[in-house]
């Protein structure tokens, strides 16, 4: 599911530009930049299926529970890989990192800013976990993440054992809560699409190869099979007035918003100096070690 998933999301990416006359060219993106627009928008989808499974199965947490769906949703792009884990796949995950570390380095309105009382971690503490996972989850291979990411050493030495308490935390949710083989499926997430903006360049368009691709329908039938749900629950694509995606535990409604997609195009224009910068930290051969 996860290459079609990331193919499909190109051709919607691709059309979403937001802004500006309709007369106006819509950006080139490069193959690195697509892939770091899809690799977010699939790691967001799956950070609010995780605050969904905490609200719906009443799973513990400890700590605050945004972090928690920043480990559901990154180890969830493991588990859609399944063993193929390759150099794009883990280029994919530095690509979710390489997102917070832009948002660390925008310039903000005052009501964009992250606060050190809110719930959610600093954009540059998200960026340092996401390196650090990234990094533990196969520390043979990848040392290259910590010179790409500038992870430092005293926290990259415990990476590994992060990642290892992660994955087992994910292991037993599996275990624990799976539903039973056999059971039928009593409830299901539905699938919503709202129109879309007028702002958006060509939405119908968008709106007609996402509907094409079935690839939301493919999450939300996924985590309708694999967990016994207590009620009817829905995803549904809308527009916002504001980059943004959430979970509403009181409706039962998962929010992806056209706005979000958009903003993952906007910042994906920044990527080559960042990635001028990230070339000039690793070595040529930690470069060769990028293939396992």
């Amino acid at each position: 599911m996860g290459a079609s998933l990331r193919s499909n999301l190109y051709a919607l990416l691709l059309l979403s530009t937001y802004a500006g006359a309709d007369t106006s060219p819509t950006p080139v993106l490069q193959a690195n930049q697509l892939h770091f627009i899809s690799a977010n928008a699939e790691f967001t989808l799956l950070h609010e299926m995780g605050h969904l499974l905490i609200s719906e199965l009443q799973l513990p947490v400890l700590g605050r529970e945004e972090d928690a769906a920043d480990q559901l949703g990154f180890m969830g792009l493991f588990l859609l890989a399944d063993k193929q884990r390759d150099r794009d796949f883990y280029a994919k995950l530095l690509d979710v990192a390489d997102y917070w570390r832009l948002e660390w380095q925008r310039p903000k309105q005052p009501d964009e800013e992250v606060y050190a009382w809110d719930s959610h971690g600093l954009d540059a503490q998200r960026f340092y976990n996401f390196a650090c996972l990234a990094y533990g989850s196969d520390p043979k291979h990848l040392e290259w993440i910590i010179s790409a990411t500038g992870l430092p050493d005293e926290r990259a030495f415990y990476c590994p054992e992060e990642y290892q308490q992660v994955a087992h935390a994910v292991n037993w949710l599996e275990q624990h809560f799976r539903r039973p083989a056999g059971t039928p499926i009593q409830h299901h997430i539905q699938v919503i699409y709202d129109p879309p903006p007028k702002s958006l360049r060509h939405g119908a368009q968008m709106l007609a190869k996402v509907r094409a691709s079935g690839e939301l329908e493919a999450v939300a039938k996924r985590a309708s099979e694999t967990f016994a749900l207590p009620r009817g629950l829905t995803l549904r694509l809308t527009s916002c007035g504001a980059a943004d995606a959430w979970y509403n535990r009181q409706s039962g409604e998962l929010t992806l918003c056209y706005e979000r997609l958009a903003h993952f195009q906007q910042l994906a224009q920044q990527l080559p100096r960042l990635r001028a910068s990230e070339s000039q930290q690793i070595s040529p051969a930690a470069t060769r070690q990028q293939q396992p």
